[in-house]
């Protein structure tokens, strides 16, 4: 009889040993390690100057910067950006120390501030695999300040409000400012940019 209890105790450690090695062969196999996005540099700097590049192009071109009814400039330059970006950037074949997967684009977001700031934001998803470790990169952002060719010597809150009076002459244009002024004019179909300098 004792033989007998110690054969099932030794037949159910038995199962419940190749139960946990079956878990981990099947479950392990579908862990992979994970990489850090910073052991990619060459793919990151890749991509951010092809984002800076095309927001550069984007921000002075005829279309975007065309008032079209119902649009607005950060439309229109979400719209270049998302045409376009993959069109420059698409030379992904340099990197063939590892597998890269380059998937659609899957937001662009273009924002202006009034003091002429503007970010773009792209959600751009590349799959990058190294021998058994795989990362995924996909969030781009770049920031520019959008150029005016004339501006007034007036300092400004962050809403491009005067905080100070003072009389400028800037383009052939005097004009007295007293604190609380909008110093910003609808510009070459931006909408409203701040003209402060």
């Amino acid at each position: 009889m004792k033989k007998r209890g110690q054969t099932t105790i030794f037949i159910i450690l038995i199962i419940v040993i190749l139960g946990i090695i079956f878990f981990l062969i099947s479950f392990g196999s579908r862990i992979t390690p994970s990489l850090e996005p910073e052991e990619f540099p060459d793919v990151v700097s890749y991509v951010q100057g092809c984002l800076d590049d095309i927001v550069k192009i984007g921000e002075s071109s005829p279309i975007v910067r065309a008032n079209t009814p119902g649009t607005t400039f950060e439309s229109r330059l979400q719209d270049y950006v998302e045409s376009n970006l993959p069109l420059i950037c698409d030379d992904f074949s340099r990197f063939n120390e590892y597998e890269l997967s380059v998937e659609p684009l899957e937001n662009v977001q273009a924002t202006l501030n009034p003091n002429r700031n503007l970010f773009v934001e792209v959600e751009w998803p590349i799959k990058i695999t190294r021998g058994d470790k795989v990362v995924i990169i996909k969030d781009f952002f770049t920031k520019d300040s959008l150029s005016v060719s004339c501006c007034f010597d007036v300092a400004v809150d962050s809403n491009c409000k005067s905080i100070e009076s003072r009389q400028v002459n800037a383009c052939g244009i005097y004009k007295n400012f007293n604190p609380g002024d909008d110093i910003s004019f609808n510009y070459d179909g931006i909408g409203d940019v701040c003209v402060a300098c």
